[in-house]
Formats: structure tokens, C-alpha cells, sequence
């Protein structure tokens, strides 16, 4: 069974919020820009909306509220693999389907290409590579707890290298750091925590900043 969203955690698309109003996207931009409508942008450039916002605008501007609309759909888990060598990607994907098989898995080979496509996406659960070109695992995981579309998820740190690089990415933000090679059971349990229980919102999950 797929989790139900929390209404007090649901982003919305601007397209979405045009739907609900039968106005055009420009319409709901316009709404955005001058401040009547509260919005945050993705480091891809779009808007999304948190449905409670959007809740307050409609009640503010005497708009119908549709109550069905705000109690959410079901949805899936969603995580997102970022490690420069695909072999990996491809096993930890793996490996999440097998945990969660309707989870939505994105992969990404760099920490550039994973801020991007995490500002869309908003993760549950991110796994990390600390030793990365071009944006590294430690500038990574900084950016995406300064992000709000990002700032509650999981973050699981995996590398080879030495303590150090793991007290720094610790430092950054990630709640556990596994080392490669990885074992599959640890993967699995610690995936599991930092998803939660299905009945547990993103921000409800069990955290814990320790290494391992």
C-alpha cells in the first residue's frame, strides 16, 4: 500500500493550482509574484505550492475550498541514488524496489545533476556517494538541508573513504554513513528507519545523526 500524503506537507504545481481555479498558468504566476499567493522555487526553476498555502489563499480571496481536494491522494515513497558509478546506482535501485516495490526511484551521477532533480522530485529518502566530481556528497547534502523541499528527508551517506570525509558529511546534515562496500541487510534496515513507517509523514520519521 502506498502512504497517504499529509495535507500539511502536499506541494502542489502551479498547473495543479491553475486546474483547481480554471485560470492559466500565468494567471497563478501572477499570483505568486505579487506576494497573494506564498510559493517557492525549485532550483529547476518551477513553482510549488504547499497545499495549506493554497488552503488560506482560497479562504482569503473567498474562492471555493474543496475539502477532498486537501486531504491528499496516495502516493508513493520516493528516493533518489546519486553516486558517479552506475554499477552502484543501478544495485541500490535495485535494492529499494525490493524494500518498497512501488517506490519511485531517480538516480543521478553527480551532486550538480542531484540538486537539480531533487528540487523536483522531493525525495523521502536520499543516498549519497561522499567522493563525487564536480559538487561533492558534502556539498550536496549541505545545499539540500538549506533547500525546503529537501530539508526533511532521509539523507544516507555511502563511501570508502576515510573518517574524516564521514564526521564532515555527518556534519553537513546526513543521518547514518555506511561503508562500501555495503552490506545489503544493514542497507535495507537503515533504508527502512529513515523511510518510516507507512503511517508516518516525512517529517515524523526517526532520524539519527551517528555514523556507523
Amino acid at each position: 500500500m502506498a502512504q497517504k500524503t499529509d495535507p500539511n506537507r502536499r506541494f502542489l504545481t502551479t498547473s495543479e493550482v491553475a486546474d483547481y481555479c480554471a485560470v492559466s498558468n500565468d494567471g497563478v504566476l501572477k499570483w505568486i509574484k505579487s506576494g497573494k499567493l506564498l510559493a517557492f522555487c525549485t532550483p529547476g526553476g518551477h513553482y510549488r505550492v504547499l497545499a495549506t498555502e493554497f488552503r488560506n489563499f482560497l479562504a482569503k480571496f473567498e474562492m471555493p475550498v474543496d475539502e477532498s481536494f486537501f486531504r491528499g491522494s496516495a502516493v508513493p515513497r520516493t528516493a533518489m541514488v546519486v553516486d558517479d558509478d552506475a554499477d552502484i546506482r543501478t544495485l541500490i535501485s535495485r535494492w529499494l524496489l525490493e524494500i518498497q516495490p512501488d517506490i519511485v526511484v531517480e538516480q543521478a551521477e553527480d551532486g550538480y545533476d542531484a540538486g537539480i532533480k531533487a528540487g523536483e522530485l522531493m525525495p523521502d529518502l536520499i543516498i549519497v556517494d561522499i567522493m563525487m566530481p564536480n559538487v561533492d556528497g558534502i556539498q550536496l547534502c549541505r545545499s539540500l538541508r538549506n533547500h525546503d523541499a529537501t530539508r526533511n528527508a532521509g539523507i544516507m551517506a555511502i563511501t570508502g573513504g576515510d573518517t574524516e570525509r564521514v564526521r564532515r558529511m555527518m556534519d553537513a546534515g546526513a543521518d547514518v554513513c555506511l561503508m562500501k562496500p555495503l552490506d545489503q541487510d544493514e542497507f535495507r534496515d537503515e533504508a527502512r528507519r529513515l523511510l518510516g513507517p507507512r503511517s508516518q509523514t516525512r517529517q515524523e520519521a526517526p532520524r539519527r545523526r551517528s555514523g556507523s
